[in-house]
């Protein structure tokens, strides 16, 4: 399904592979997201395209987290085409989230989510829409994340269910 959430199970785990840290979350580029050491309990992800060849996802644990933009995804895996290294930037009380637009791009609509993305703080749930802080557009082509300075972004913190 296009543009919808996608659940991530605890499958994949790994005790060899790469670490979950920053230079982990550096180095894991043209690799497996499942090379990650360990289960990851705060994940998710959206799919970016009709084919499912793209997705954003994201992975948090032990105060280190992260976006990643994924070819090849499945449900739990992907190979990395970027990382967001969110670890630094992210505030307490925000979430990451993927259904953000500006005036002319991105939105909630089906197909449109993950685009653009966002960390914003809705209150723990009372505000269904919420000013995102920190915006990136997401470059399928490039294979990059790319930070919105000059645009007001929102995102529509509704529909995130586990």
């Amino acid at each position: 399904m296009v543009g919808a959430l996608f659940p991530l199970c605890a499958a994949g785990q790994t005790t060899d592979g790469v670490p979950f840290t920053t230079d982990g979350i550096r180095s894991i580029r043209g690799e497996d997201v499942c090379e990650f050491q360990g289960s990851f309990p705060d994940r998710m992800g959206v799919y970016l395209d009709n084919r499912n060849e793209h997705a954003v996802q994201y992975r948090a644990r032990n105060g280190v987290s992260a976006v990643f933009l994924l070819s090849k995804p499945t449900p739990a895996c992907g190979v990395v085409d970027a990382a967001l290294d969110l670890t630094s930037l992210i505030r307490k009380g925000e979430t990451v989230e993927f259904k953000c637009y500006t005036d002319h791009e991105g939105g909630t609509t089906l197909g449109k989510w993950g685009y653009v993305i966002g960390l914003a703080d809705n209150q723990s749930g009372l505000k269904r829409f919420a000013k995102a802080r920190l915006t990136w557009r997401v470059n399928i082509k490039e294979k990059r994340f790319e930070k919105i300075t000059d645009q007001s972004v929102t995102c529509d913190t509704s529909g995130y269910t586990d």
